[in-house]
């Protein structure tokens, strides 16, 4: 006999119609209040919570099998009104009105709740309804005379406990995902530091005189902001100068206003109170995935320390300015180099970059302008390898500028034909000494010939606030490339002589070839090894209760020219070989060698070998690893046959 029920096969239809509408209510229209009523609770919710009155009163008014199968189905859309309860939990009204703190794990705990009692409810009755079929169930039936004898319970019994063991293992499955991600440990080397102020960024707030106040603009939950609140709350432990506050721009938006907020993952931070108040911004993606994948300038995550550092620059002092000698062919002015000079083109991109991070304004100092006098206003002056010999009258104003408590950087290079540094020389207390560094021993390889001698690898600084960040590289060196070498001299100036410190050295295997054109051999007794000086500072002495001169002198140009490499999936990005030197000695020629330190960055950074390294790791390879597969063999050779012949013996003996 067919199969009759109490309700009609179509109120599942229109209870499944309903939650179709509940999920597309809050998954396509949530941000859209009024659209979101109509699809969640409009055609939604009412149809789902009416086939449940239904069922209810099916169950109540009828008896037998008829009532079992009812009251089956009404436990299952009982079930997932329930489900959709705990789902009404997690959104933001239900968690503002139990006053949840720990949002995200009560999320986590309550999703997974949710969808398994709303799979463990709907599952059986697609089972139960495919059972019972729709003939004959078009009506409501609440019995009419019709024995229970037509009704096949039993199996619609076994169908619905079928249902719901299926229910139950995809719920395994919830269960399984929740604790996997859990319980899941990430250990992402990309970002490992990210979440680590440097020692310059504490150095910075710890010399703030004022408080240094951090404003984060993220949604509630979001991994990009773990990563950026972990890294200002370190800073904050170590800076003891920083507060630290979290913001909803959708509620707090007249703090949004004030700091000109318009989106999410805005950091700002700010310094000083009132009209006097300075703010700075860095923005950021929310998407953590996407800022894992950025790179180049995209990648402030990753850099997200250097970020916060030239931030901090400019929010602690005014800007300041460093003048660029120009019209000499300097390699910040490629320009006005002579045509046979022209060969060496190098740029100064990254130079001029990193001069405007530390919060500095550049400028050049023209021919006219440095025959008359430096400019008041600055605070540096660069001469930038000349190939064009300055005047006399041009050393001599720079004479003058040191007289007054200057800063000069001085920046050599044994390829130019004007190394001469004038009037400066017999000041400062070095020159140029004539050849070209090379070393047969540290070097880097290039194109595995003799040339590759002179790209040089040094590891000797001296404790100087100038190489702060290269000294504590500890073992990881420097290559220099093509240098030249500088010569100690007496002072010729009146009165107190100035300070000076070889900040670098060379190894004690280079040595200065002299032979033209060079050979890159060492050709003893003109020639000799030694740990030539690279670079100088001079601090001159103290001019009526003022802080004297200051002065760099590098033998080496190139330590400060553009250099590109190839970082990962072919990217190029460009470098500067001499690493946070250029900083450092920034920062001490203006008196702020307390900001110096490292700046953390995770970008990839080339692998250089020297030979001494490469000839280890040829012999390992080469020699090492055939030994050790000989020697293993050999003793599993020698193994089997000692277990032979011990078998060979028990054999024979009587």
């Amino acid at each position: 006999m067919a199969m009759r029920t109490a309700s009609p096969w179509w109120a599942s239809l229109v209870f499944g119609a309903g939650l179709l509408f509940i999920f597309i209510g809050e998954r396509l229209f949530g941000h859209v209040n009024a659209a979101r009523v109509f699809f969640t609770g409009v055609i939604g919710v009412v149809p789902v919570v009416a086939v449940t009155a239904l069922r209810l009163w099916t169950t109540l008014r009828t008896t037998g099998h008829r009532r079992n199968i009812e009251r089956a189905l009404l436990l299952c859309h009982a079930g997932t009104l329930v489900a959709l309860l705990l789902y009404a939990l997690t959104t933001k009204w239900g968690v503002d009105t139990l006053g949840i703190k720990n949002v995200a794990r009560w999320d986590g705990a309550m999703t997974v709740l949710y969808a398994i009692l709303m799979v463990a409810s709907v599952v059986p009755v697609i089972l139960i309804e495919s059972s019972l079929g729709s003939a004959r169930r078009t009506g409501i039936d609440l019995g009419g005379g019709e024995t229970d004898a037509g009704l096949d319970y039993f199996r619609v019994r076994e169908v619905g406990w079928s249902g719901l063991t299926v229910a139950f293992a995809l719920s395994l499955l919830f269960v399984t995902c929740q604790v996997a991600k859990e319980r899941n440990v990430s250990r992402d080397v990309s970002y490992f530091k990210t979440s680590a102020p440097g020692d310059s960024t504490i150095n910075i707030v710890r010399a703030s005189t004022e408080p240094v106040n951090v404003h984060l603009f993220f949604p509630e939950t979001n991994e990009v902001k773990e990563q950026v609140l972990t890294y200002f709350e370190r800073l904050k432990a170590e800076g003891k100068n920083v507060t630290v506050e979290t913001h909803d721009r959708l509620v707090e938006t007249g703090l949004a206003t004030k700091y000109k907020v318009g989106k999410d993952g805005v950091v700002v931070l700010a310094r000083g109170t009132g009209d006097k108040e300075k703010n700075y911004t860095i923005e950021l993606d929310t998407d953590y995935d996407k800022m894992r994948r950025a790179t180049g300038a995209a990648a402030k995550l990753r850099n997200l320390d250097k970020e916060v550092n030239q931030v901090l620059m400019k929010l602690v002092r005014e800007k300041r300015k460093a003048y660029l000698t120009s019209g000499h062919g300097e390699f910040t002015d490629p320009g006005s180099a002579p045509e046979e000079m022209k060969f060496m083109e190098r740029k100064s991109a990254e130079f001029k970059r990193v001069l405007g991070a530390l919060n500095y304004e550049v400028k050049e100092l023209g021919l006219i302008d440095l025959a008359r006098d430096v400019p008041e206003d600055a605070t540096l002056v660069v001469v930038a390898d000349p190939t064009t010999p300055p005047q006399p009258g041009e050393w001599d104003t720079l004479g003058r500028y040191l007289d007054r408590g200057g800063r000069v950087m001085v920046l050599l290079d044994p390829q130019s034909p004007a190394t001469a540094l004038g009037a400066l020389e017999g000041r400062l207390g070095v020159r140029m000494a004539p050849g070209h560094l090379v070393d047969d021993r540290e070097f880097m390889p290039q194109r595995m010939t003799a040339s590759d001698r002179r790209f040089a690898i040094t590891t000797q600084f001296s404790a100087h606030a100038s190489t702060t960040g290269l000294s504590r590289s500890g073992g990881k060196g420097m290559v220099t490339i093509d240098s030249g070498a500088l010569e100690e001299i007496p002072f010729t100036s009146k009165g107190e002589a100035p300070k000076k410190t070889i900040t670098i050295r060379s190894m004690e295997s280079s040595w200065l070839d002299l032979e033209t054109p060079q050979n890159f051999n060492f050709d003893p007794p003109n020639e000799k090894r030694q740990r030539w000086p690279l670079a100088a500072a001079i601090e001159g002495p103290k001019v009526g209760g003022k802080d004297g001169f200051r002065a760099l002198v590098f033998s080496d140009v190139d330590l400060f020219v553009d250099i590109p490499v190839q970082g990962p999936m072919g990217r190029v990005q460009t470098i500067l070989v001499s690493g946070p030197l250029l900083a450092d000695s920034i920062r001490w020629l203006g008196g702020e060698e307390v900001f110096a330190g490292d700046i953390v960055s995770e970008d990839d950074k080339k692998v250089e070998h020297t030979k001494s390294e490469d000839a280890v790791w040829f012999t390992i390879t080469i020699v090492g690893v055939p030994l050790l597969v000989l020697g293993l063999g050999l003793f599993g050779t020698l193994g089997r046959r000692g277990g032979r012949k011990q078998t060979s013996t028990e054999e024979v003996t009587p």
